[in-house]
């Protein structure tokens, strides 16, 4: 320890510093206040002895410069030492920061007992304070993370849903972060995708856990692929990237204009409400596990085929609805939501309905988890699309004929179908017969693939288990595709005619296409093709069945 002595009498200095010495300590001897301001100019000491009468003034006075005034902006720690036992001057002494008081004559060994006692406080604010500003900068450095987090998060969320017709949702974080999410997107074939992610937990963590599956589906709608496909790749990701504790659940729905149907998932979330059109509630339970947990080859999606006809509304929510808690203890429950639902004969929308009652039974407590609900109106969406104001072609002249041929292992790696989506879209094919024609190529493509070149048996996708090891098959067959297969496709669209068509060949061995209109809601194999026969105005097929073309004209 490095001590100032601040005393004018030489013996009494002379006797504090040789025992001080005699303990491990440097010291320093100013005999009045002026020199003792020198020594703290030039050194940094750990403890200052002060005697109260000095030549230049009274010890007392300079208190305040010990603790105040140094140029190392510490505080130093001071015990005074005077021969008046005046308690005035010791209550004035310590108002002014003195740590201890010594009456002359003292103790020697009193005296270094107090300057350890003293000393080893000092020591522990100084750590104290040291920790204080370990935390702070900790807290800082989480604060500037969570805000990053934060902007990073509300950016792609901003991505997600926009206003979408027919489709009424409602979103409340239970803190800064949301782990709920939801997704409202065309595909290029003019399928509507809705779906609803709810994610482990609450905040930070869930809203990182949500965050891989939200590229994944946005760019697999972007494709065009179907919603088994989707939701098989998004289990197949989250298996990948998240830990073991960590799961999404999810609602799935894909509305398919076409053939007025829709399919829906439902994966660890509370049952999906059909509201019929005679007014009455079906639920549908989850029928798988949420994502995430089971293993690509173990996961088995339970989506069911719906006629869109009879059902007026969709109305679907993350647990936070059914599992919050007003003040006493009594949670919302789906019992109150069906009944809430069932009671509405109004025009009120289904949603704002329920934020209403849930609004009430809460009382403005704290939610305990995110709270996401979606009303979607499939009946106003039918009508809407079918009925929409049709574009009409900016050109009544001209013709783009193109032709493509790929080889070898490029078939497996481009974006044939994106190509030729963008191909349309640049040369302004009006929306509702490019999405006709995306649907086509994009059946037909998959079959010379699928099925010509890879040679997989489509009966695979008779069920969801089997869906599974077909895409593992296609997979794995896809990155061994010989030098030798091709795959040749030929595209001319006249606006002048209102007129598609395009031909698709592939170095496979041929398979008879399916003629058979009818759809069998049980099976995934055989009703795309059944639908290319009900989109196009001719589909002719040449033996051995490796080679199709197809005329689309646009009815209006």
């Amino acid at each position: 320890m490095r001590v100032l002595i601040i005393e004018d009498d030489s013996l009494f200095a002379e006797i504090l510093q040789t025992f001080l010495e005699d303990n491990q300590c440097t010291t320093i001897v100013a005999e009045n206040i002026e020199s003792a301001k020198l020594q703290l100019q030039t050194s940094v000491f750990q403890f200052a002895l002060l005697d109260n009468h000095l030549p230049d003034g009274d010890g007392i006075n300079f208190i305040e410069y010990l603790k105040n005034d140094l140029p190392h902006d510490k505080p130093l720690p001071v015990m005074m030492i005077t021969a008046d036992e005046n308690q005035n001057l010791m209550l004035d002494a310590f108002e002014r920061g003195a740590d201890d008081f010594l009456v002359k004559p003292l103790s020697l060994d009193l005296l270094w007992q107090k300057m350890q006692r003293v000393n080893n406080l000092y020591q522990k604010e100084a750590q104290l304070e040291k920790q204080a500003q370990h935390l702070s900068s900790l807290l800082d450095k989480q604060e500037q993370e969570e805000q990053l987090a934060r902007y990073v998060y509300e950016h792609v969320a901003a991505t997600l849903s926009t206003e979408e017709e027919c489709v009424d949702t409602y979103i409340q974080s239970s803190s800064a972060f949301n782990g709920d999410v939801f997704i409202c997107d065309t595909a290029p074939n003019g399928n509507r995708f809705v779906i609803l992610a709810d994610a482990t937990g609450h905040g930070l963590s869930a809203a990182i856990s949500i965050l891989p599956l939200v590229a994944t589906i946005k760019a697999m709608i972007r494709k065009g692929l179907s919603l088994a496909h989707i939701i098989h790749e998004a289990n197949k990701k989250l298996c990948k990237e998240l830990p073991d504790d960590k799961f999404v659940t999810l609602i799935g729905v894909e509305v398919n204009f076409n053939s007025r149907t829709l399919e829906l998932f439902n994966g660890g979330m509370p049952d999906v409400i059909s509201i019929r059109h005679d007014k009455t509630l079906e639920r549908f339970p989850s029928t798988s596990m949420a994502l995430g947990i089971l293993e690509p080859e173990d996961f088995d999606p339970g989506i069911i085929n719906l006629e869109t006809h009879p059902i007026k509304n969709l109305f679907f929510f993350s647990d936070g609805l059914i599992e919050q808690k007003n003040s006493f203890g009594e949670e919302f429950g789906m019992d109150r939501v069906m009944e809430i639902i069932s009671g509405n004969n109004s025009a009120e929308p289904h949603v704002s309905r329920m934020v209403n009652y849930f609004t009430v039974f809460n009382e403005m407590e704290e939610l305990q988890d995110d709270l996401s609900m979606c009303d979607l109106q499939v009946d106003a969406l039918m009508e809407a699309h079918l009925y929409d104001k049709k574009e009409t072609t900016l050109t009544n002249t001209g013709k783009v004929c193109a032709s493509l041929e790929l080889c070898g292992g490029l078939i497996g790696t481009s974006d044939i179908v994106g190509c030729f989506d963008s191909l349309m879209r640049s040369i302004d094919v009006v929306g509702d017969m490019r999405q006709r024609a995306f649907t086509v190529f994009a059946e037909l493509i998959s079959n010379a693939v699928d099925h010509g070149i890879l040679d997989l048996d489509s009966k695979l996708k008779n069920d969801f288990a089997g869906f599974a090891e077909y895409l593992m098959l296609k997979e794995e067959r896809l990155g061994n595709i010989g030098e030798d297969s091709h795959l040749k496709m030929g595209f001319e669209y006249s606006p002048i005619t209102n007129e598609i068509s395009f031909s698709i060949a592939d170095s496979g061995s041929g398979y008879e296409m399916k003629r058979d209109t009818t759809m069998d809601d049980e099976s995934l194999s055989g009703r795309g093709l059944s639908l290319i026969e009900q989109l196009c105005q001719s589909v002719e097929v040449t033996p051995p069945g490796n080679q199709t073309s197809v005329v689309i004209k646009r009815e209006f």
